[in-house]
């Protein structure tokens, strides 16, 4: 692991010189503020120091190669030649990137050597002086071995015939040769089959592009119909108090730090945070990075008591947000430790973060249990991590819940939008 130290003369300068020495994927240790210079406390100028870490990439393992008879190369050049037509088809469709990466490769005269083994079922031809290992195997090889690399380059034929098939299919579809309709989106969104029947009833149409205007306006009055206020309502004259809650690992922390970044970096408002969850370091570490690059206060409580008093203490402050500990559904104490905790103060606002990419049967488990809470709204995060979210759909439909926000990113504040009609209808058809 690399550690460095930044010191710059504000949070945004250190994380910015952090994004560009370490990158993306750096880690913030610590963070903190002190002045420098001057006399006697006076004249000096403020320091923003940044301890970052990034993980170290371990070397990918070198694989021994292998060579092939004369034989086996003559039949490979041989069968490349008559792949000719196929590989101008799959030019089509791969990214021009990997075509130009291709391309830009140094040309040989001959098939002189093979970067990757090459399973022969007759033999396996070896030369001489390549290392034990390979030479050991190729003494000892058994009939069971054999068999399962066999397999394993079955297996990665057909992934590779598999996805060749998914591009293909985008390639025909980016050229007009095939359309998709909106039922047959919706259904590999694996919106039920009910719903769908419901949002076409409208039209006697066979076919409805999902491309189409009719299409949007179609799943928008459906939609509309089922949504209620997204986002978070501000109350006029006195704080608006939210508590975000819900299993472990559905990304809490960061969705709290994403809300409270848009209202106060975006619309100036006076927030706190707060953080219950005291039983992962870690995430108050991170709640506590937060705080300071988007000059929030934080504050830690350890019981129902201490929540309380912290509420009073920052009635002055617009929007106060609360973060809670991961819950498992299936542990009725801790469910009920939640709702002890939350019912210091009637006006909390309670939003049930649920991940995109749990189970259709999980989620109903979680939002049963949770109930035993009595969530406001849900939030719904790692949407760009799943390929269908017509759960989500099902779930307004089944259940009498109001969406707030969806997220799709690690990045704070930027991936995080309101549950609106609009942006819902768009994660069903993209």
């Amino acid at each position: 692991m690399q550690i460095k130290v930044f010191k710059e003369r504000d949070a945004k300068a250190a994380m910015d010189k952090v994004r560009l020495e370490l990158g993306p994927d750096a880690v913030i240790l610590h963070t903190k503020k002190y002045t420098t210079g001057g006399i006697f406390g006076y004249g000096g100028k403020q320091v923003v120091e940044v301890t970052a870490a990034i993980e170290d990439r371990p070397a990918a393992p070198i694989l021994p190669q292998v060579k092939i008879s004369n034989k086996k190369i003559s039949q490979t050049a041989e069968n490349t030649t008559k792949m000719s037509p196929v590989l101008e088809n799959v030019q089509t469709v791969l990214p021009k990137q990997v075509l130009q990466n291709y391309a830009s490769r140094p040309k040989q005269e001959e098939f002189s050597a093979v970067q990757m083994p090459v399973y022969n079922m007759d033999t396996t031809q070896v030369t001489e002086g390549q290392g034990a290992a390979v030479n050991s195997t190729d003494d000892n090889l058994n009939e069971h071995k054999q068999q399962e690399k066999i397999a394993q380059l079955q297996q990665e034929l057909l992934q590779m015939k598999s996805m060749l098939d998914k591009a293909l299919h985008r390639k025909s579809a980016d050229n007009g040769d095939e359309d998709i309709s909106l039922k047959d989106a919706l259904i590999e969104q694996e919106v039920n089959e009910e719903i769908i029947n419901d949002i076409l009833a409208d039209t006697a149409e066979a076919f409805i592009s999902k491309d189409s205007a009719q299409a949007q306006s179609m799943l928008l009055k459906y939609l509309n119909s089922h949504m209620g206020n997204a986002g978070i309502e501000m109350a006029k004259g006195k704080s608006k108090i939210v508590a975000l809650i819900g299993a472990t690992g559905v990304g809490k922390t960061t969705t709290l730090a994403k809300i409270a970044s848009r209202f106060v970096l975006e619309q100036g408002l006076q927030a706190v945070l707060i953080t219950a969850d005291t039983y992962r370091i870690s995430a108050v570490d991170q709640l506590k990075t937060y705080s300071d690059i988007i000059g929030l206060p934080l504050e830690i409580v350890y019981s129902p008591a201490e929540l309380k008093e912290k509420i009073i203490k920052h009635k002055d402050k617009q929007l106060i947000l609360i973060d809670t500990a991961g819950r498992s559904q299936h542990n009725d104490y801790q469910l009920m430790e939640l709702h002890d905790l939350l019912a210091v103060d009637d006006s909390i606002e309670k939003h049930l973060v649920l991940s995109a990419t749990t189970k259709y049967k999980d989620v109903i488990d979680i939002i049963r249990k949770f109930s035993l809470c009595a969530p406001d709204k849900v939030i719904f995060t790692k949407t760009d991590e799943t390929a269908s979210v017509g759960m989500i759909l099902n779930l307004l439909v089944k259940y009498p819940i109001i969406l707030s926000y969806f997220t799709n990113g690690q990045s704070v504040p930027d991936d995080i939008f309101p549950a609106q009609a609009e942006n819902l209808a768009e994660l069903l058809l993209r």
